[in-house]
Order: C-alpha cells, then sequence, then structure tokens
C-alpha cells in the first residue's frame, strides 16, 4: 500500500514537471511569433576590423590619407572664405566711414561759402578789424580741419580751359581778353577729396 502511495506521488510530479516545460516552450514560441527582440548584429566601422577579420595595414593607411586630405582641403577653402568675408567687411566698413565724412563735409561748404561772400564784401574800413579778423581765422581754422580730412580746393584761373569733369558754366560770353572755352572767372569755389569731385567750380566761360 505505501509503495502504491509513493509511485502515484512520483507520476503527479514528473506530469506537473512536463506541464511547467510545455508552459514555457508554449511563451517562447509565442514571443518568437510577437516578433521579439534579436541581439543587433555587429556594425562595421571603417578601420576597425570585425570579430576575427584581419585588417589591411596598406589599404587603411591609404583610406587615412585620403581622409586627411580630404579634410585638409575642406579646412583651407573654410580658411579662404573666411578670409575673403573679412576683407569684404572691412572694405564695406571703410567706404562706409568715409561716405559718411563725404556726407558731412559736403555739408559745411555751403558754410564756407558765407564766409567767403562775407569777407570778399566787407567795406574797406572794416578790413583792419580785429572782430573781422577774429571771423578769419575762424574760417581758417574751419578749412584747416576739412583740409586734414582730404579736402581740396579745385584751382581754377582766369584763361584756364574749360574742364566739364571739374567746372560748370553758368554762362557762355564774348570775350574780347579769352578764346573760346577758356574760363573768364570763377563765380563759387569747387571741392574735391582725392579724386572724387564733391562740387565743381562755377564758372563763366567764353564763346
Amino acid at each position: 500500500m505505501t509503495d502504491n502511495v509513493h509511485e502515484q506521488v512520483l507520476d503527479a510530479t514528473s506530469h506537473e514537471g512536463e506541464v511547467q516545460s510545455t508552459a514555457i516552450e508554449s511563451d517562447q514560441a509565442r514571443a518568437a511569433e510577437a516578433g521579439a527582440p534579436e541581439a543587433p548584429a555587429a556594425e562595421r566601422r571603417p578601420g576597425i576590423p570585425m570579430p576575427g577579420e584581419e585588417i589591411d595595414l596598406g589599404a587603411e593607411i591609404e583610406r587615412l590619407k585620403a581622409e586627411a586630405a580630404s579634410n585638409l582641403d575642406g579646412w583651407q577653402r573654410a580658411l579662404a572664405e573666411f578670409t575673403n568675408y573679412r576683407r569684404r567687411n572691412e572694405a564695406e566698413r571703410s567706404q562706409l566711414v568715409f561716405l559718411t565724412g563725404v556726407k558731412i563735409i559736403e555739408k559745411m561748404l555751403p558754410v564756407i561759402d558765407d564766409f567767403d561772400r562775407a569777407l570778399a564784401n566787407l567795406p574797406e574800413e572794416l578790413q583792419n578789424n580785429g572782430w573781422v579778423e577774429g571771423v578769419r581765422l575762424t574760417r581758417h581754422k574751419l578749412i584747416g580741419i576739412l583740409e586734414s580730412e582730404g579736402l581740396s580746393v579745385i584751382p581754377v584761373a582766369p584763361g584756364d580751359p574749360f574742364d566739364p569733369a571739374v567746372h560748370e558754366a553758368i554762362t557762355h560770353e564774348a570775350s574780347d581778353d579769352f578764346a573760346e572755352g577758356r574760363i573768364i572767372a570763377e563765380v563759387q569755389k569747387g571741392y574735391r577729396i582725392g579724386d572724387r569731385v564733391l562740387r565743381p567750380s562755377l564758372v563763366r566761360v567764353a564763346r
């Protein structure tokens, strides 16, 4: 009787183990069907051999040389572009400063004209007046400041040939003293900065 009970217990235990094993296998099968992620395959990287693979040193050296040459070329091109950009930026800034100065000087020219007209029409008794000398000194200082910024007078003398690049004719007059196309007199001074004419000289021209 005791032996029969023992055999029944062993049979029950064995059957339970088989059930658990079958359940585990069933779970594994369902996981496979559901697309359980597999271990990622090793990714090949340049210059790094795969497991069990030998690297070709000669080919690798040539590859690295080509890569270095490509990197150097890209760096040199980037440096050249930056250098050109910096030069353009500096040129544009210099041009802006120059044009700003030109605009300011152009606005000062009528002030100089007022000084010139006032001093040219002084009564004789005021020629040596101290106050008038102060006005002359003020004009001289103003001209000096503008000349330090590059301003210069366009020279004109009676008898000079008329040049439309630097002169503007306000009249064409018959003249016994000057040949046709010659300047009779200057009416208003002209100015330039370097080769740039700020204002042409206003002149009377013989015809």
